[in-house]
């Protein structure tokens, strides 16, 4: 019995060592992949966005605490697709129908505004849609599929929330 009793306190010092708080180049990639290249209220996800942080590394470390973290980064923006491509799947997001909300009557009054959100909302991803599309083809041009598009180095800040790191 009290080998299973230490063999189980072994496995879960071990356990909790490899699920450490400690802020490394993955966890940066994460935070910084969510933060910058994905816009979830604009249908850029994990699935659409054109870009990928890669080789991820940490020039220096200018502040680490146990609920916020400070370092100086470097990393290569990396294409997942191409910008026609990209372009093609903000189209296929706008295109898809909008669901209305529910309703507690059904009125001629209520369809009519049912129609009129559901077209405004429709514009609103559409433009939103339009904007991304010109504003990463001015920045980084007319991008293939797997290019290094462009090698950042920037200060990353992040604080601990929900023991999640997220951006501050």
């Amino acid at each position: 019995m009290k080998k299973f009793v230490l063999a189980a306190a072994i496995a879960s010092t071990l356990f909790l060592a490899g699920c450490s708080d400690k802020v490394d180049e993955s966890t940066i990639t994460n935070v910084v992949q969510t933060s910058q290249y994905e816009q979830p209220n604009l249908g850029i996800t994990a699935k659409t966005t054109p870009f990928a942080v890669k080789n991820l590394k940490i020039t220096k470390v200018l502040l680490d605490t146990k609920t916020d973290y400070k370092a100086e980064v470097s990393y290569d923006l990396v294409a997942n697709k191409s910008l026609d491509e990209f372009k093609s799947s903000m189209k296929a997001l706008t295109t898809k129908p909008q669901t209305p909300a529910a309703k507690t009557t059904d009125t001629t009054a209520d369809t009519a505004k049912d129609d009129m959100t559901s077209a405004l909302h429709t514009l609103k991803n559409n433009l939103a849609a339009e904007v991304m599309v010109v504003a990463f083809s001015a920045k980084y041009g007319d991008f293939k599929a797997g290019q290094t598009v462009d090698t950042v180095n920037e200060t990353v800040s992040m604080k601990k929330v929900n023991d999640q790191w997220v951006k501050d």
